[in-house]
């Protein structure tokens, strides 16, 4: 089976140089961040993260603060007292991690931020490889930074004429 597979590869090998057929890479996140939209971007998410878990920050401290609070005057509390208080004490612990899910969770309002900053530049970069891979004339571009390329010439690296198409965009814009 192992042979078989060899042979195969072997055969698409050969048919790939007997034909015309151009294949070039691009590093797609070389190319995203050498553009000033995308740093900028990424100085706005960090901002904004950075904003979250202070005020993450502030309400661990807050929580720490009353739990400290409570330790120290739990035994002068009556019974029904000390279990209200715990009863707060849960309830803010939870309110802290409905915080971080709902802020920097995996579907979270820091994700939705970087999307939103993110995706139109991603589909400019998308377009823009498109583009010079229609014009040089390139059966099939391939991208490092997403994985599948075990070897590559830098002589089929395109991200310059990605970088050069965009620049051209941003002088026509």
């Amino acid at each position: 089976m192992e042979n078989k597979m060899k042979i195969i590869i072997l055969m698409l090998l050969v048919s790939f140089s007997m034909c015309d057929t151009m294949i070039g890479w691009v590093d797609s996140q070389y190319i995203f961040n050498q553009l000033e939209d995308a740093r900028q971007a990424q100085v706005e998410l960090e901002k904004k993260q950075r904003s979250l878990e202070s005020e993450y920050l502030d309400m661990v401290a807050r929580a720490d603060s009353l739990y400290k609070d409570f330790e120290q005057k739990s035994i002068l509390m009556s019974e029904e007292r000390r279990k209200e208080k715990e009863r707060e004490l849960m309830q803010y612990q939870e309110q802290i991690q409905m915080f971080q899910m709902q802020k920097m969770g995996p579907e979270g309002e820091l994700y939705t931020y970087y999307a939103q900053l993110v995706s139109p530049i991603e589909k400019r970069i998308l377009n823009a490889i498109e583009k010079v891979g229609n014009e040089k004339g390139y059966d099939y571009i391939l991208d490092s930074s997403r994985g599948g390329i075990v070897h590559a010439l830098d002589s089929h690296k395109l991200d310059e004429f990605v970088l050069e198409e965009l620049r051209k965009e941003s002088v026509e814009d």
